[in-house]
């Protein structure tokens, strides 16, 4: 009869401890990929041209597994993601929102660089944006993100930009190059450019000036006093073959990187112009202190990204960045 006893109780144990054990599976992948470093990552990143890339540059230069894939314009980016070259992609926000409303399978990783549009000019004259009327300002893409706000500064003070100055449309790069060598007095530009055209003109004796903070300008705006203007980001490509883990650790080592970028502008400088050659070592440097290079996860920045779209339908149409304003979806949530 004891014999039985223990022959029953040693049965229920070992239920007992299978049924823990099956409650407490984990799957041996998941768990290793919980930890993954910069090495364990394989990735083919798309990288549009910008301070956004700078991390990027480093993380390849560290890693050959990650594989930048250089893009240009809208049309590329969106074929890009549709055949799922990559699987994660810088680029500015508003491209962003139209792949998204497109109704691409993308999410938004993170926001990783904040307002970087700058009024470069050598006429120390100019403080204010009254100060632009009568004057040609050039910029670049018609009807784009920086045009966009651009103009609704601009109408937001009470000027008009159809009639009150003359605005020129030109590719970013022609527009550095000819501020720089005094062909234009004014002109509207990011980072890297406002540093490389400033840079060239230094060459040629003619000293330019970032007159003009449009991140300060929007600030003056009702309501926006505290707001940041997002302008560039991390998507990433669902169903490309990136898993959350990946993704997770990626979005991790990116922003240790870009803490790393921005108190090493001198070595990042080489690094960049090594893995994307458009974008000078000098320049690069440079522009550092002006890029607002502050990625944070997407799904933190909602409030601002929405109030920033917000503020900009109330000149811009909604089309320009697919017809509305995204929904909570748009950003991704870690899994």
């Amino acid at each position: 009869m004891k014999n039985k006893f223990t022959a029953l109780l040693l049965s229920f144990t070992l239920i007992f401890i299978l049924a823990g054990c099956a409650g407490q599976k984990t799957d041996p992948t998941a768990a290793n990929q919980a930890d993954l470093k910069l090495a364990d990552l394989n990735l083919t990143i798309g990288s549009a041209p910008g301070p956004v890339t700078y991390p990027l540059a480093q993380m390849a230069d560290q890693n050959g597994k990650i594989v930048l894939k250089p893009w240009q314009s809208g049309e590329q980016l969106t074929a890009m993601v549709t055949a799922k070259e990559v699987q994660l992609c810088s680029t500015p926000i508003s491209n962003a929102v139209l792949v998204y409303n497109k109704g691409l399978n993308v999410k938004l990783l993170m926001v990783t660089v904040w307002g970087m549009l700058y009024v470069m000019s050598a006429d120390p004259d100019v403080k204010t944006l009254q100060d632009l009327k009568g004057k040609e300002v050039a910029i670049s893409g018609q009807g784009g993100i920086q045009d966009l706000i651009f103009r609704h500064l601009l109408l937001k003070n009470n000027i008009n930009p159809d009639q009150d100055l003359t605005i020129t449309y030109l590719d970013m790069a022609e527009a550095s190059s000819r501020l720089a060598a005094g062909q234009l007095k004014y002109a509207v530009l990011n980072e890297p450019h406002s540093s490389i055209a400033a840079l060239n003109a230094q060459k040629t004796g003619v000293q330019l000036h970032r007159v003009l903070d449009l991140t300060q300008e929007w600030n003056k705006l009702p309501g926006q006093e505290k707001t940041r203007m997002p302008m560039a980001g991390m998507i990433v490509v669902n169903d490309s073959g990136i898993t959350p883990a990946q993704a997770s650790a990626f979005e991790k080592i990116y922003i240790e990187t870009s803490e790393w970028v921005n108190s090493h502008g001198a070595e990042i400088g080489p690094i960049v112009e090594k893995h994307v050659p458009a974008m000078k070592a000098a320049a690069v440097t440079s522009s550092l202190q002006y890029a607002r290079l502050q990625p944070q996860h997407a799904a933190d920045c909602q409030a601002e990204v929405e109030a920033f779209f917000r503020e900009l339908s109330q000149t811009a149409d909604a089309r320009a960045f697919g017809g509305k304003i995204p929904d909570a979806q748009f950003y991704y949530q870690a899994q």
